[in-house]
């Protein structure tokens, strides 16, 4: 079923006398069943995305809709029902935990202000999913900064899964995690998965994860999405050059080997004033008519394409 779905959302910023489409008529589907991931490099828009999608900034155009309710007409037992139904986990675990409190009020203030539970039940449910996400029982009544970061973010994926999530949105969960941590705390969302229906959009720019966790994938690329289909098809064979080339710097043994790819420093600057293809000065692929027009997403081999070679 059906949990997520968005329609040509759009999301615009001003900086200077330049005007950033952050999203542009980005539009998502994620079901139950999903582990979704969203991809690319940083400044493409994907945290810009996990905003649009929890309520905490207003695109220009376009809607949301959360289990076909559009998530900005609704209000009242609606919006809390659907609050209570996303699970949020930020990048940065130590700036989204209030220092003031300790971990195990910090993990329980969302039954609380749901008022889901009984006082007995929070504490036996608390004490579950900490101990569940790794998390010791001599460490309830410390603060966050007294944890280490990996502590941190167990707890801060504890908070967002304590009221049993229809969705969970990871935003850059696992990037400032030494590896060991990082397949430690992958391991534990996969498990509390597989003993529930949750879809989980997973925002990163790891590819080594994607591979290893997703059932779906979309590749972003300065706000627009340019590939979106099965991540093994994606792997298996990339069909925009953007993709290709983001596949490409997969650290592996062969690295060495490979043709170095030039870096654009002023990529962002260039690709906002361009009217078409924004991947355009560094595409090996690029055509004239990439520049001055914008390529729509087609249905390529089960799966949805944004480029002129298609």
């Amino acid at each position: 079923m059906e949990v997520l779905k968005t329609i040509d959302l759009n999301k615009t910023f001003k900086i200077k006398s330049l005007k950033i489409s952050a999203v542009e008529n980005f539009n998502i589907e994620i079901n139950r069943t999903d582990f979704f991931a969203l991809v690319g490099e940083s400044g493409s828009g994907k945290s810009t995305v996990a905003k649009l999608l929890t309520r905490l900034i207003k695109p220009e155009s376009g809607r949301i809709f959360f289990k076909e309710n559009d998530i900005w007409k609704i209000n009242g037992d609606d919006l809390k029902n659907f609050r209570k139904s996303i699970g949020l986990v930020f990048q940065d675990s130590y700036a989204s935990l209030n220092p003031r409190m300790k971990i195990i009020d910090i993990v329980q203030e969302p039954l609380k202000i749901h008022k889901k539970f009984k006082v007995y039940e929070i504490k036996s449910k608390v004490n579950e999913i900490l101990k569940n996400m790794g998390i010791d029982e001599v460490m309830f009544e410390r603060y966050p900064h007294q944890l280490s970061g990996g502590q941190r973010q167990r707890v801060a994926i504890s908070r967002a899964l304590i009221l049993e999530p229809e969705l969970l949105i990871a935003d850059e969960p696992l990037s400032a995690l030494d590896i060991s941590l990082q397949a430690s705390i992958l391991n534990q969302i996969i498990e509390i998965k597989k003993t529930r229906e949750m879809g989980i959009l997973l925002i990163t720019h790891d590819l080594n994860i994607v591979r290893a966790v997703s059932n779906r994938l979309a590749v972003m690329h300065l706000g627009r999405i340019v590939e979106e289909g099965q991540t093994k098809s994606i792997f298996s064979e990339p069909l925009h050059p953007y993709t290709k080339k983001l596949l490409n710097s997969i650290p592996d043994f062969q690295r060495r080997n490979r043709p170095k790819i030039a870096k654009i420093s002023t990529e962002n600057k260039l690709c906002w004033i361009l009217k078409g293809c924004r991947f355009f000065y560094r595409c090996d692929y690029r055509m004239d008519i990439c520049k001055d027009n914008v390529p729509q997403l087609k249905e390529i081999k089960n799966r949805k394409v944004r480029c002129f070679l298609y």
